[in-house]
């Protein structure tokens, strides 16, 4: 009988079984479809052997017997044909979490099931030409291509939402399914379904499936990556779990091989804690992750576990070394609303953890302050989409001209719920994603038009002030892209003054150099903001192009109540006026300091004492009466 090909399937099937079972799985979505594809596509192969069997004898076995395996044969062809949709769909998140959607897949194919069952099937056997045919078959060959081709559309429909390499490799897999379908179809005498399925499953099981591709090369543990999937899908099934991370020093002095050594000795010993999937971490750090299923059961072993843990990291590995760590202990984590929150609470903590703290329990509370920089970064991210960022202008007076000559620009974010969002909240946060470069672009771009399109050097002012972030500085592209923007907002570069401050300068001095004496050039002057909050400030005056120097808030407070404060400014306003620079006081609050910083000599006032942080419409009536504009 020719079961010679379906008998290389199989044998191919048993292999890829064993191989799969051999290995410890982290019990991923995809890891369980593939192995319920395994079973079916073996059961499905081993129909296909019976029913060749059952139709050449079917003259002494009974009808029914012969038709149930038949059409049982055809059912499993079915069921592999909907496995492979299902792991395709597994791929796209809000297809798998979708019930309408699986809803009616399920119905589909349930559907199918009921036809084969129940339809009338024929046979064929004449030589080596044997197979069945009949309604029952020709349901087969539409409900199977359904979802074979389901599945391949899927791949190009949701493609942007798969990893390109499984995408390209379930449409290899799709295609091998196709191709032996075709060909049996047209050449009966070549049974190549179950062994096309068995290669599709084969290139499947190397290029994805395999145990190997979720484990870390040095030490034969789950690898950082895998824990990032594992943690996504424990948290989109909503199940509780509790967490053990270890964090070891950053850098191990000593040998790669002794490292590597001490690596597997850890992961050894870690691996022994029942119930605990291990994972090691980025670096050398490494966590246990107790599933949930019994999670009362895990809390007390998980605690149990870790002082035995911090016990044998007192001792040495590899005979004679002794690893430093530190202990994360996270009991419930429902600290965090999703996979990425979860690592970053461990990532800040981790950090924030200092020299004398060698654990830490990771509750609520620890997830409340990464919470809300996340929704703050929402925030943000909406507002630059929807244009909530605003720009307000606090007047800056001249002591000599009696009269407001300029005004610092200040961004503002207005929040979704109509509530104003002040800079100490979300610059920290902007900083932190990568976000600030495109807050201080449009901050910039929203302050050439307020001057230009409000014709404020009509209403007596001669420039704004804007600030420049730390990252801002840092962007070698800067002044290009701000000489771009002025030419765009039609505005001359003498109408801006660009603040920086002296934290700026700490790093990258070259890049913040090239970009300040590009704009000088231009036009653009610059102001040394929070002059006095940082270090060495005595050089920046002298080493950067600034025309004006402002004195931080907290300087101008303590020259009012520290006598030695009060000595070093009157100093300090002396060198700075001869060498020629400008000096502006912030903060100034009250008539008595305006009239001490006037006797001191400082040039500009800007506080409170004349007016705080103005929306656009506020500003220019403030101008209009202050500076008796017609």
């Amino acid at each position: 009988m020719p079961v010679q090909i379906q008998t290389c399937g199989l044998v191919l099937d048993i292999l890829l079984i064993y191989f799969f079972l051999r290995h410890e799985t982290v019990g991923l979505f995809s890891e369980r479809i593939f192995r319920f594809a395994l079973v079916v596509n073996t059961v499905c192969v081993v129909l296909d052997i019976l029913s060749i069997f059952g139709i050449v004898l079917r003259e002494v076995l009974p009808a029914i017997v012969v038709a149930g395996v038949c059409k049982l044969y055809l059912v499993s062809l079915l069921a592999s044909a909907f496995i492979g949709f299902l792991y395709t769909a597994n791929d796209v998140q809000h297809l798998r979490e979708d019930e309408t959607f699986n809803r009616i897949i399920r119905i589909v194919f349930g559907l199918g099931v009921f036809f084969i069952l129940v339809l009338p099937i024929n046979f064929f056997h004449e030589g080596n030409v044997i197979y069945s045919y009949g309604m029952s078959t020709g349901v087969t060959y539409v409900f199977a291509p359904f979802f074979i081709l389901g599945a391949l559309v899927m791949t190009f429909s949701h493609g942007k939402y798969m990893n390109a390499n499984r995408r390209n490799i379930i449409r290899a897999w799709m295609a091998l399914e196709i191709l032996a379908a075709t060909l049996q179809y047209i050449f009966p005498q070549l049974l190549l379904v179950g062994f096309g399925s068995a290669i599709g499953l084969f290139v499947l099981y190397c290029e994805l499936e395999s145990p190997e591709v979720y484990l870390d090369r040095t030490t034969g543990i789950f690898s950082y990556d895998t824990l990032g999937l594992y943690l996504k899908q424990l948290f989109s099934e909503g199940r509780r779990f509790v967490g053990i991370m270890i964090c070891t020093e950053d850098e191990w002095k000593m040998e790669n091989e002794q490292e590597n050594r001490i690596l597997l000795e850890i992961s050894e010993y870690l691996h022994s804690f029942p119930g605990a999937k291990l994972f090691r971490c980025s670096g050398n750090d490494f966590m246990l992750v107790y599933d949930g299923e019994q999670y009362e059961k895990n809390q007390i072993e998980s605690a149990i576990n870790l002082d035995v843990i911090k016990a044998r990291f007192s001792e040495p590995f590899d005979g004679s070394m002794m690893i430093g760590a530190k202990f994360l202990y996270i009991p419930d984590a429902r600290i965090a609303t999703d996979c990425d929150e979860y690592l970053e609470i461990c990532r800040i903590n981790k950090d924030e953890m200092d020299r004398n703290e060698t654990s830490r329990l990771l509750d609520e509370q620890s997830g409340s302050h990464i919470r809300q920089q996340r929704q703050i970064k929402s925030e943000i991210v909406n507002a630059l989409a929807e244009n909530r960022l605003q720009v307000h202008f606090q007047p800056i007076y001249s002591i000599e001209e009696d009269r407001f000559v300029s005004a610092e620009a200040l961004a503002r974010i207005v929040s979704s719920e109509g509530k104003l969002i002040m800079p100490g909240l979300f610059i920290p946060v902007a900083e932190e994603y990568g976000l600030i470069d495109q807050i201080g672009e449009r901050v910039f771009e929203m302050t050439c038009r307020t001057f230009r399109e409000k014709a404020l050097k009509q209403m007596g002012i001669r420039y704004l002030e804007v600030n420049l972030s730390v990252a801002q500085c840092e962007n070698t592209r800067l002044s290009e892209i701000y000489h771009r923007i002025m030419e765009q907002e039609e505005v001359e570069p003498t109408s801006i003054n660009l603040e920086i401050t002296e934290s700026s300068t700490l790093h990258y001095r070259n890049i913040l150099l090239e970009n300040m004496n590009a704009l000088g050039r231009l036009g653009c002057s610059f102001s040394l903001d929070d002059f006095g909050t940082g270090e060495s400030n005595l050089n920046y005056i002298v080493d950067m192009p600034v025309q004006i120097v402002k004195f931080d808030r907290s300087m101008v407070q303590d020259y009012f109540v520290n006598e030695r404060a009060k000595t070093v400014m009157r100093a300090t306003v002396s060198m700075i006026k001869e060498i020629g620079l400008k000096i502006v006081a912030e903060g100034v609050e009250t008539k008595e300091q305006l009239d001490a910083m006037e006797e001191l000599g400082v040039d500009y006032i800007q506080g409170y004492y004349f007016s705080k942080p103005l929306a656009e419409k506020d500003f220019l009536n403030f101008l209009e009466v202050k500076n008796k504009v017609a």
